[in-house]
């Protein structure tokens, strides 16, 4: 009992550590919109801002807080939506690094199981690059996403603004916030704000995990499910959103996999709806910065996962021979190639964010 309610608490405490980042980044933002403005939109091109959204969020692994800044930037009109697009592009890239570090981390007696682990986060990383290939294609020759989302939210705003939700924020984060921003230190208000957001959603989901009885019963339950395509792909989506984080829960499938306890074809359709359900934090954020276009890139993100499940679900096998192919015939996984494979995935974007 006891146990329980520490759980609720951890998880009530990061939830409004949470909120209260959201609403100083959006306060902030406001604040430094000059500096922003001129840095954003004179040097950004969609090449970069694809790098940027990959590489900081495989820096600080959380397309969530990525993700959450994007929404409030787009919502103090200092990027544009496209610009946003692409970022948000980048990010769900660079997201798919926490369940490749995992499968460095898990220990295998045979080198077979730690590939078997390591195709788990190799599969995600795969159909994300594949799925964002074809987002950009749309997105840069016709404006799919960014007219779409668009449409999508002015349509939801009219509908959902009589909750008043940022009045009710305000109520329990401005005292603390007026007191950051006494000094008119606003950039590193702004730094302890990104902290604080990483730091949230790092602990929302492992709080989650807790409340649901911690990761041995997640992974039975997962595990329990893992024989239907579709139950498989409806409980990533939904435990996804509960958590906040996909990287947690395929980082949950890493071990199952190194176990032999699931294999890679069965956790595809997790993989897709987990990619589906990663869009609760940023829809979250949106409805906190109570603006159309904030609204717009968490409508958007979520777009993302709709085509990637309806390109994808039906073809599963489509992604598990792709996997298999560049797992065992062009990188022959070994962990020492895999560190050579995770250390290309941060130096690559970086060196176009420099250089390009």
């Amino acid at each position: 009992m006891k146990r329980g309610i520490k759980n609720w608490t951890k998880l009530i405490f990061f939830l409004y550590l949470f909120v209260f980042s959201i609403e100083l980044i959006k306060k902030t933002s406001l604040l430094l919109a000059p500096f922003f403005k001129e840095f954003l939109l004179n040097s950004i091109t969609p090449l970069k801002a694809i790098c940027v959204g990959w590489f900081t969020t495989s820096i600080f692994q959380s397309s969530g807080a990525i993700g959450s800044i994007t929404a409030a930037f787009a919502g103090n009109d200092l990027i544009s939506l496209s610009t946003a697009i692409y970022l948000l592009a980048g990010t769900s890239i660079g997201a798919t690094i926490t369940a490749l570090i995992i499968s460095l981390i898990i220990v295998a007696k045979k080198r077979r199981d730690f590939r078997h682990g390591f195709e788990i986060g190799l599969c995600y990383t795969i159909y994300n690059i594949i799925l964002i290939s074809i987002i950009l294609l749309l997105e840069y020759f016709f404006k799919i996403f960014s007219r779409t989302s668009m449409i999508i939210a002015e349509f939801l705003f009219k509908k959902i603004s009589f909750f008043h939700i940022p009045n009710i924020v305000e109520t329990f984060t401005s005292p603390i916030i007026n007191f950051l921003l006494i000094k008119n230190n606003y950039a590193l208000a702004f730094v302890i704000a990104f902290v604080f957001l990483i730091f949230s959603l790092k602990y929302i989901g492992k709080s989650v995990i807790d409340v649901l009885g911690g990761e041995e019963k997640s992974r039975s339950f997962i595990n329990k499910y893992f024989e239907s395509k579709y139950k498989a792909y409806f409980i990533g989506v939904i435990l996804t959103a509960i958590v906040f984080s996909s990287g947690i829960t395929i980082g949950l499938l890493v071990p199952l996999a190194v176990a032999r306890l699931i294999n890679l074809k069965k956790a595809i359709p997790f993989i897709i709806g987990a990619r589906l359900g990663t869009s609760t934090d940023i829809f979250l954020a949106s409805l906190i910065i109570n603006q159309p276009s904030a609204l717009a890139v968490a409508v958007a993100y979520f777009l993302f996962g709709v085509l990637g499940t309806i390109i994808f679900l039906p073809n599963t096998e489509l992604l598990f021979k792709i996997t298999k192919h560049i797992s065992k015939k062009t990188i022959h996984v070994s962990r020492k190639k895999a560190l050579f494979v995770l250390l290309a995935f941060i130096l690559i974007p970086l060196a176009i964010i420099l250089f390009f």
